[in-house]
């Protein structure tokens, strides 16, 4: 009896450990979010290279600049076309620890600038939330989302 015991309350422990992924209520995308509504609203701020770094640098936000040249010859891996001009590589923290953990660390952007270093787009990207799929129940939950 006290090891079905035992048994029961493993099994119940590994329940909750494994509900922190279901239970973000969209949080983890409401972040992702958050960052792309931030870069549209400040597309004012960001239409030029020099104007982005000032952005950028005032809120404390990590960034690289990569040269047209550079990306071409070596793109990084989240890149998958270089503009013809500057490229601005950044990341933001995801604040939320189960989003960390289950989903990204970070939501990732790129400033793609023209031969004038004028802003021609706007990306943002971060790590999918995953789908567990149960066919039998008929059920589908979403970690991290």
């Amino acid at each position: 009896m006290r090891a079905m015991l035992l048994v029961l309350l493993i099994i119940a422990i590994a329940a909750v450990l494994l509900l922190p992924p279901f239970l973000t209520r969209g949080a983890c995308t409401a972040e992702f979010d958050a960052v792309g509504t931030m870069l549209e609203g400040a597309r004012p701020d960001l239409l030029t290279l020099a104007q982005a770094q000032r952005y950028l640098t005032a809120r404390a936000i990590a960034f690289q600049v990569l040269s047209a040249e550079r990306c071409e010859s070596a793109p990084p891996a989240e890149v998958q076309s270089c503009p013809p001009g500057p490229l601005l590589l950044g990341a933001v923290p995801v604040r939320n620890r189960i989003c960390r953990f289950y989903r990204d660390a970070s939501v990732r952007f790129q400033l793609q600038f023209n031969a004038h270093s004028q802003l021609t787009g706007i990306q943002t990207d971060m790590n999918p939330y995953q789908i567990l799929k149960m066919p039998a129940l008929g059920l589908e939950l979403d970690m991290a989302r």
